[in-house]
């Protein structure tokens, strides 16, 4: 076949692969020279002049438009439904194709997915609405996958098709659930006089929504009795309002049920049986990666509208957003990206500036992992950019690039990233030796990323018949035989998934030849033996000639099922769990030592600089919950913290017996792999062992007697400050409060210090964390400033100290049950009111005064928690000086010097409070005002 032909061949197919809707819907819509030369191996260049040439032969519709864009033409006349003139093949916008009758889109086409995952539902939907009559529909899906939406459109739809103006009335059906008298009245209406109270008659849902549609959500809520209430509507189309004798009332209605739960577990199988269509909506999780992109760029779309800016979102954070568990859905989805646009603003990412950045530091903790064809398709929508520009307007380039990294989603990873790639080197300009060596480093991100996912594989994967699916068994036995195992259900569908295209791009010619020996040295030096004897079987079995390439896909293959087999193999009685502080030091001790001892023996968890203890101990028991250890060894590398205490804490959670070192060194720790590796992982013989070479461990008993916790509380106002502070702790959480927990005030020089500390702090104790005004600036202590009890956060964060034996989840439902005791206990007034002496209100309006001729006179701008310290801290230092006639009297080094314009104006401020109490404030009583008002 010709190179011509095979271009027109692969542009009809192409062509045919798009909807009539999706034509008419992008003005601009086609496929460019790019995306063909692709699909076919061949140079860019080549493809376009056999365009050309076809457009001048009247088999292909160009759009001049950049870049140029191809249809063909028999083709887009089946899918537009009529003829072309010669004069239509060369156009500017594809708007000029589009038939003159159709004058507006479907509502439909609002769904993001109407035309893929759900034009199924969409056309039960139309079906129920064109339907002489209409037809009852019932939706299910969980909560947040867009019921209510899709009831609305089809509603617009039904408007737009029957050309008729028609209601659409909602009522959610818990409202009355527990009240069939209620809901009787609610949906049918009554007659005056029809129960105590009816003093006049009124009109029902049901009336209100005569000639259109009643949208009954949440339906499993209604009583077994207020569904059978509907069966005359249902059946007969006729109602009778509550309290009436007369005749019953004819209505024409079409119902609408949505609900979360399973229909035949919930509602009467004799109201089933009467709703003729069922639509069930897909979670997003089950729709295409494109569909999902597609909402968050939509979602996106309308924040950016919203704030008149340009919202960036780097490759990480969408990423996340991809990967991360959404139970809501869509509207769950919606939600977090409104939240994440709503950090950026408030930190001043977008107030200032034409775009608002959104990144992954407004993601807290650790990215979940995302799998490989995840993250080489968003890869290929980036492309060499690491963030990606959303504007309100309409994104057709976003659009296209969607549609081409989708369109191999389900083919063969490797080859699909591999061809592509080397044909957008081929025919760029780059020479090619270093063409060569860019794929090499494309390699090993492939190698870097992991081809699988340890998924299953997946349903409804296609079947091909004959001798095809016996030959790949064939070879499928023969990789069994060289690894000497049985390969789960997940390699067998990859490994044959890959076979069917390697079988097509061989048959095409259009496999790069890209072996590099250096390449299997650095990561397959191992496999390349048997890889090489399986390339030869590939050539028996198929009777075709092998690539080169081909070793380096069945290298890593055969290294994926090395290490399946070796994680099948570990034994999951005893689990060993690194945790070092930096970005990096455990994970490069773990593979260190793991390479070493040949073995997947060590599992690493990172604490760099910015991760909170907390956020690190929630990592550990997540990494536990998902390996069932019998028996753990934690290794943790600490300097000083809290990292020592997490033995104790996971032999209480889990009930595990916990054996802990800690100040361990490469060398060490390589010593502790050897001895588990060939020696014993029994804890009694493994201490001996350790005992003898030096290195200390300590045996955390799941029933040993429970550490005391210690939580200091300080405050650079003085302890009058931080006793009040503790009241208020003690009132707010005394019941949630462990036994061993203690609260301690400390002088905010002995905080500074941990060696002060010590002297406050029993030695069966630990200290679980601070609170109080200035972070005291010690590694690795958790901290609260007394701004962030009054945040959202702030309940949890303080029982996460409190109580830190609790869960996530439990902190959060403790929260929930105690926010109102919480709130009331550390209001502004509250804090205020344990003046004892001075007038709480007297004193906190002086300081409002105060605080705004500062603000006045110094332009100055506090946010709301600058505020609300600097009124908490005035007010009591104002207290302890009148009570102790002594302001602090600390000295102040060349560093704790403010600016002297400034002191005057924050001087001349309180001149009138000295005057009112008869008191004199030092210059380092302003100093700390100072810091309160800049830091």
């Amino acid at each position: 076949m010709k190179r011509k032909d095979l271009v027109c061949h692969e542009l009809e197919r192409l062509t045919l692969t798009l909807t009539r809707d999706a034509l008419i819907q992008s003005s601009g819509g086609g496929l460019d020279a790019v995306r063909i030369s692709t699909n076919l191996g061949l140079a860019r260049n080549s493809v376009s002049k056999e365009l050309n040439e076809l457009c001048l032969e009247k088999k292909v519709i160009k759009i001049k438009s950049r870049p140029v864009l191809f249809l063909h033409r028999a083709a887009c006349e089946i899918l537009l439904g009529q003829a072309m003139n010669d004069d239509q093949l060369q156009i500017r916008s594809f708007e000029e194709l589009i038939p003159l009758e159709v004058a507006e889109r479907s509502p439909f086409e609002a769904i993001i997915g109407y035309d893929r995952s759900l034009r199924m539902m969409v056309d039960k939907g139309k079906a129920a609405v064109l339907y002489p009559g209409g037809l009852h529909v019932l939706l299910t899906g969980s909560s947040g996958v867009g019921k209510t939406f899709f009831a609305e459109i089809m509603h617009q739809y039904a408007c737009q098709a029957l050309e008729q103006e028609m209601p659409l009335v909602y009522f959610n059906c818990a409202e009355y659930a527990h009240n069939p008298e209620l809901l009787s009245s609610h949906l049918f209406g009554h007659k005056q006089g029809a129960f105590t109270g009816a003093s006049e008659s009124k009109r029902g849902l049901i009336e209100q929504a005569n000639g259109g549609f009643l949208l009954l959500d949440e339906v499993h809520r209604l009583s077994y009795e207020g569904q059978e209430k509907l069966f005359s509507i249902l059946d007969k189309g006729e109602y009778r309002p509550l309290g009436s004798s007369a005749q019953s009332q004819a209505v024409r209605i079409r119902l609408i049920c949505a609900t979360t739960e399973q229909a035949d577990s919930t509602l009467l199988r004799t109201f089933l049986r009467r709703i003729q269509v069922a639509i069930a909506i897909p979670a997003l999780r089950q729709r295409s990666l494109e569909e999902q992109v597609e909402l968050i760029t939509g979602f996106l779309q309308r924040e950016s509208r919203k704030i008149d800016r340009t919202i960036r979102i780097d490759k990480a954070l969408l990423l996340y957003l991809l990967e991360k568990p959404l139970e809501g859905n869509i509207g769950q989805l919606k939600s977090d990206i409104q939240f994440l646009c709503a950090q950026a603003w408030a930190s001043g990412m977008g107030q200032q500036n034409s775009e608002l950045l959104l990144d992954k530091r407004l993601v807290d903790g650790r990215l979940p992992a995302s799998n490989a064809a995840t993250r080489l398709r968003v890869d290929a929508l980036f492309g060499s950019q690491d963030q990606l520009d959303i504007s309100g307007g309409p994104l057709p380039a976003l659009l296209t690039q969607l549609a081409l990294s989708g369109e191999n989603e389900d083919s063969d990873l490797f080859y699909t990233y591999l061809t592509r790639e080397y044909v957008n080197l081929r025919n760029s300009n780059v020479p090619p030796q270093e063409t060569l060596s860019i794929l090499k480093n494309k390699l090993r991100s492939i190698f870097e990323y992991g081809l699988y996912s340890h998924r299953g594989a997946e349903s409804g994967e296609r079947v091909y018949g004959g001798q095809v699916e016996q030959r790949i068994t064939v070879l499928t036995e023969c990789v069994q035989q060289v690894v000497g195992f049985d390969l789960p259900q997940n390699l067998v569908s990859h490994l044959r998934k890959h076979i069917l295209a390697l079988l097509s791009y061989v048959q095409r010619g259009t496999i790069p030849n890209l072996y590099s020996s250096s390449l299997i040295h650095d990561y397959c030096k191992d496999e390349y033996e048997h890889a090489t004897g399986l390339c030869r079987k590939i050539d028996e079995i198929f009777h075709i000639q092998c690539p080169s390439t081909e070793i380096v896909f069945l290298c890593l293959f055969l290294k994926e099922c090395r290490n399946c087999r070796q994680r099948k193999d570990e034994n999951p009685e005893c689990g060993v769990i690194l945790i070092a502080h930096g970005a990096t030091t455990a994970t490069s001790m773990a593979q260190y030592v793991n390479r070493v001892l040949e073995r997947e023996l060590f599992l690493a968890i990172d604490m760099p600089f910015e991760q909170s203890v907390h956020d690190t101990l929630d990592l550990l028991i997540n990494t536990l919950h998902e390996h069932s250890y019998q028996r753990l060894i934690l290794i943790l590398i600490v300097d000083i913290g809290s990292l020592v205490h997490f033995g104790s804490t996971i032999s209480k959670l889990f009930h595990l017996d916990v054996l802990l070192i800690q100040n361990i060194t490469l060398s060490a720790l390589i010593e502790v792999g050897m001895d588990l590796t060939y020696d014993t992982s029994e804890f009694a013989p493994l201490m001996a062992l350790m005992e003898d070479k030096g290195i200390a461990s300590h045996l955390c008993h799941q029933h040993e007697q429970l550490v005391g916790n210690v939580l200091v509380i300080s405050c650079i106002t003085g302890l009058g400050t931080a006793v009040k502070i503790k009241k208020v702790l003690e009132e707010s959480f005394g019941e949630l409060m462990s036994d061993d927990t203690r609260l301690v005030v400390v002088d905010y020089n002995d905080v500074r210090s941990m060696e002060r500390l010590r002297h406050v702090i029993d030695g069966d104790e630990r200290l679980v964390g601070i609170v109080g005004t200035f972070q005291p600036g010690l590694p690795d202590i958790p901290f609260i400033a007394l701004e962030e009890l009054f945040s959202e956060q702030g309940p949890e964060l303080v029982l996460s100290l409190l109580n830190p034996d609790l869960s996530r989840a439990e902190r959060r439902l403790e929260v929930e049950r105690s926010s109102l005791r919480f709130i009331s206990a550390l209001t502004l007034e509250s804090i205020i009111n344990h003046i004892s002496v001075l007038n709480p209100q007297r004193i906190l309006q002086e300081m409002e005064g105060v605080l705004q001729q500062i603000t006045q006179r110094l332009g100055l701008h506090p946010t709301r928690q600058v505020t609300l310290r600097f009124l908490i801290h005035c007010c009591c230092m104002v207290e302890r000086i009148v009570l102790s006639h002594k302001p602090l009297q600390i000295p102040l080094n060349a560093s704790q010097q403010s600016d002297p314009q400034i002191q005057s104006v924050i001087k001349a401020a309180f001149l009138p409070i000295e005057e009112a109490y008869s008191v004199r404030f030092s210059d380092t009583e302003y100093f700390y005002i100072y810091e309160l008002l800049y830091r």
